[in-house]
């Protein structure tokens, strides 16, 4: 290997958390008070409040909810109050500061479609 070679693949693994792949989990969300800016970095963000079940229960669950970069973009024009919206993406752990103490969001990273319509688009790109 030479040293670009492990150069690049030690970034890549520093980028994906020491070598830990986080398992990304679907979901239809209904999103209430939503919030939009700009982090430090200028990258556009959305925050809301999302309504969801679980499967297998009755039971409506609310969870903080973030999208930002390329998820914000593909979640844009379906993002209303009270407009489900099919989504995937993975637990992260919000750090607490002065003002909140740490606690768990579910960070967007893509519009879920159907496995049928994800075909006929990746068809339609070659």
């Amino acid at each position: 290997m030479t040293n670009a070679a492990v150069a690049t693949s030690a970034a890549t693994v520093a980028a994906n958390d020491n070598g830990q792949q986080q398992r990304t989990y679907p979901r239809v969300v209904t999103p209430k008070a939503i919030k939009e800016g700009k982090n430090k970095n200028g990258t556009e963000f959305v925050s809301f409040i999302g309504e969801y079940r679980r499967r297998g229960s009755e039971k409506t669950y609310t969870m903080f909810h973030t999208a930002s970069g390329a998820a914000l973009q593909a979640i844009r024009d379906e993002l209303k109050e009270g407009q489900s919206i099919r989504v995937f993406g993975v637990f992260d752990e919000m750090p607490a500061d002065a003002e909140r103490r740490a606690k768990q969001v579910f960070r967007i990273i893509g519009r879920s479609v159907p496995r049928e319509q994800g075909a006929e688009e990746m068809q339609q790109a070659a």
